[in-house]
């Protein structure tokens, strides 16, 4: 099977996942307690198949080969999750003034609630705003990683801010 994965067999591949993929969704669901996060992981893993099988030497099995790469897959996982939860704490003064047109310092928002307001918006809309506001990323980026008019990624961003900020300040406003 080897020598057919090298050669970018397609059947190869097939009879691989076949036989793998249970086990490859078990052991990234044991490692990071998250089914969708290990369906994500499995996909990861067969997709980076084909050139990967490039560099295995065949000194163990391939299975075992297969496992290290989602070890490593679901080690690299965990590792992002961490430090995008660091980040994400330092970070959160950079949404709050974005959201508020406010410095860090002249609004006391409390971390909680601001996260029940982004929490709030789709998916897709604060990822948009966290990589903007609290990443840095331009426009333009957004446009390629969301695959969007420059418009659309200004618009969403536009009345996700204005929809922090009205939540913010009408839980001020009640507390």
């Amino acid at each position: 099977m080897l020598k057919s994965l090298k050669s970018g067999s397609r059947e190869a591949l097939a009879l691989l996942w076949q036989e793998e993929n249970g086990h490859v969704l078990n052991l990234a669901f044991r490692m990071l307690k998250d089914r969708d996060q290990a369906e994500d992981i499995l996909m990861d893993v067969f997709v980076q198949v084909p050139s990967a099988v490039q560099k295995f030497r065949g000194e163990s099995a391939l299975a075992t080969w297969l496992y290290r790469l989602t070890v490593n897959a679901c080690l690299m996982k965990l590792r992002a999750e961490r430090r995008h939860a660091e980040l994400e704490e330092e970070n959160w003064g950079t949404i709050v003034e974005s959201a508020l047109g406010t410095n860090e310092g002249e609004q006391e928002t409390d971390v909680e609630l601001l996260t029940l307001g982004l929490n709030q918006l789709p998916a897709e809309t604060r990822g948009m705003l966290w990589l903007k506001d609290a990443e840095g990323l331009d426009i333009k980026d957004l446009t390629e990683i969301y695959r969007m008019p420059s418009g659309t990624v200004k618009a969403r961003l536009s009345r996700a801010r204005h929809f922090v900020k009205d939540f913010l300040t009408r839980k001020q406003k009640n507390a």
